[in-house]
């Protein structure tokens, strides 16, 4: 007979790397399988920096989850001897009318986030480099945040195997089937491994899993560009100057921003979240992004940051795995005692994955968890 684990983690990337910390924080035998190499580009985890913030737009349900995900980057930084967090601050600017701002400051009072409500006025006072309008006005939150996510993944996966975590990366999971009150995993080389509770964080390949989530799950591809700063400019964009951003377009495309923290991607990393969304078929080689899609961002941030380069430096594909309602899917998988799922980031989860691994970790030892999921529970699938 083989290793009996306590949990196997299927899919490695964010979500399932905080996930196998806070088991293996807990003293449990654990496993890791990914179907890729360690540092792949498939996904949605891949990349060097993420935005953090609390003053929440898309809600105060997030609100709990947002609390205990900073505490937890806190906690992965406190284990770290280079920077994860970067103490940006954040500007979220738009129309009047704009309900990303609205959101913003709704959810920055109702949760007593730190926050300061500016005038277009205002905001060209504090950061000279956006272009804004008179008719729109901002929400400036100092706790905002750029996370290093690539060294981030790495330091919780670092954690993890100090803790006695064993991985197995380049090997998929083919088959789980139950065995007395636990699994048996077999995998496509032949390993056969026995476990008494399975987590599934898969991203987009959860409904192979899971199926009853396949008509509420949609991979979407999703480009993100690099901008460079013009000659001489280059300070007005660096960390400790430039905050991460959104800003909400009179047209209602909603653009999202960060500062380079990383050597790996050059100058401002920006995107869209609502726009150039497109079919995606999983395990197809990278499209380069249309040039028709290249000219929409680059007029974009052209009007709103005159001051980087007109066309981007970079452009790369990434993959947003959208629900219908843009929320995430955590907790018990219908039909079995020990098997657990968390997905369908929508372009917004990676923030909160320290938060979700802990609550994971608690289902799986049979604890309490320590925020409510209520809200996000696979369950609401039936009413759906």
């Amino acid at each position: 007979m083989g290793t009996i684990y306590d949990v196997v983690v299927v899919g490695l990337g964010v979500m399932g790397e905080a996930t196998l910390w806070r088991l293996a924080e807990k003293n449990l035998r654990v496993l890791g399988i990914d179907a890729r190499v360690q540092g792949h580009c498939e996904g949605s985890s891949h990349g060097a920096s993420r935005i953090f913030r609390r003053a929440y737009w898309e809600g105060e349900k997030y609100t709990s989850m947002l609390n205990h995900a900073d505490q937890r980057w806190r906690s992965l930084q406190a284990l770290s001897a280079t920077p994860l967090i970067y103490e940006t601050g954040g500007i979220f600017i738009g129309p009047k009318g704009s309900g990303m701002v609205a959101g913003s400051i709704d959810t920055a009072r109702r949760a007593s986030v730190e926050h300061t409500e500016w005038s277009a006025r205002q905001v060209k006072s504090s950061f000279p480099v956006f272009s804004v309008d008179s008719s729109c006005h901002a929400v400036y939150e100092p706790g905002a945040y750029a996370i290093a996510a690539q060294c981030a993944r790495s330091k919780m996966i670092l954690a993890a195997t100090r803790q006695g975590a064993e991985l197995l990366y380049g090997d998929a999971v083919v088959c789980v089937r139950r065995h007395r009150k636990g699994f048996r995993l077999y995998t496509r080389r032949g390993l056969c491994v026995t476990t008494n509770s399975v987590v599934l964080t898969t991203g987009p390949w959860l409904p192979n899993w899971v199926p009853e989530l396949k008509a509420h799950l949609l991979p979407r591809r999703v480009p993100v560009y690099w901008f460079e700063p013009r000659k001489e400019m280059a300070s007005k964009f660096e960390n400790i100057n430039f905050p991460v951003f959104l800003y909400e377009l009179a047209s209602g495309g909603l653009l999202y921003g960060l500062p380079s923290i990383s050597q790996n991607e050059p100058g401002v990393k920006i995107g869209f979240h609502n726009r150039q969304q497109a079919s995606c078929r999983l395990g197809a080689k990278s499209e380069e992004v249309s040039p028709l899609l290249v000219k929409e961002i680059s007029e974009s941030v052209g009007a709103i940051l005159p001051d980087l380069e007109m066309m981007p430096a970079k452009a790369k594909v990434c993959i947003y795995t959208m629900s219908q309602d843009e929320s995430f899917y955590i907790g018990r998988v219908q039909g079995y005692e020990n098997m657990f799922a968390a997905s369908a980031c929508s372009g917004h989860g990676f923030k909160f994955a320290p938060a979700i691994g802990d609550v994971i970790a608690s289902l799986v030892a049979g604890e309490t968890t320590p925020v409510a999921i209520d809200a996000f529970s696979i369950d609401r699938i039936c009413s759906n």
